[in-house]
């Protein structure tokens, strides 16, 4: 696969203020009473960050045995850090709950992914397990949702579940003999699974789905490619 940013896992984890790394009780009290600013908030969780960026440099250099060279972290800074290594970056970041002031959202995140093979090897597996229960890819052209739901009508297949919108806005997508659930809208796809799901399995879910709906999802080439 090229080198594409658009595809990447996802992982979000609700977590109390009061949880983070490090926090005092007076700063959790002021950040529970709502309205924190960003960057008050990234200063909060500097220690969660830096935390997650340790742990998760030590697995990829012991899991994947990258050089000095080949591994380099950044951060953590205004509420993000990044890892990049020669297959894909990762990437940490807190942002806050809107509606309930007393948690934050970390968000995981592998994207730039240079080879589908490498996401669905062990060595990925050994650094994440079931880490990410999201794969998303954003789509530079559009996506035909008329054509995918047509096609899959008119195939009558009992295997799939199939749900969408009066405007058609989105369409969802579930196979019988898949553990995920695919959420298609013009612009973007996402194969969602259980807590438990493997990077394999949502991998193999995308490409289920983009086997099937190449010529409705108007693409001239896969988006997601193996070279196995």
């Amino acid at each position: 696969m090229s080198n594409n940013p658009d595809i990447s896992f996802v992982a979000e984890q609700r977590v109390p203020v009061k949880d983070l790394k490090g926090i005092s009780k007076n700063a959790a009290s002021t950040a529970a009473k709502g309205g924190i600013s960003r960057k008050y908030l990234s200063d909060l969780a500097q220690a969660e960050l830096d935390a997650d960026l340790d742990a998760t440099f030590a697995k990829l250099k012991s899991a994947f045995r990258f050089k000095r060279k080949e591994l380099t972290a950044d951060g953590p800074a205004d509420g993000m850090g990044v890892i990049t290594t020669p297959h894909f970056f990762y990437e940490v970041t807190v942002v806050p709950v809107e509606d309930a002031p007393r948690n934050v959202i970390i968000r995981r995140c592998v994207r730039n992914i240079t080879d589908a093979d490498v996401i669905t090897g062990a060595d990925f597996f050994e650094v994440f397990g079931s880490r990410f229960n999201q794969l998303e890819v954003a789509c530079d052209n559009p996506l035909d949702l008329e054509a995918i739901i047509d096609q899959i009508e008119d195939a009558e297949a009992d295997d799939v579940d199939l749900d969408y919108d009066k405007d058609v806005t989105h369409c969802t997508i579930g196979l019988m003999s898949m553990r995920t659930t695919i959420l298609v809208r013009p612009n973007s796809i996402h194969v969602k699974g259980p807590a438990d799901v493997t990077p394999a399995d949502l991998v193999h879910s995308f490409f289920e789905m983009q086997n099937c709906f190449m010529e409705s999802l108007n693409l001239s080439e896969p988006l997601l490619k193996s070279s196995s």
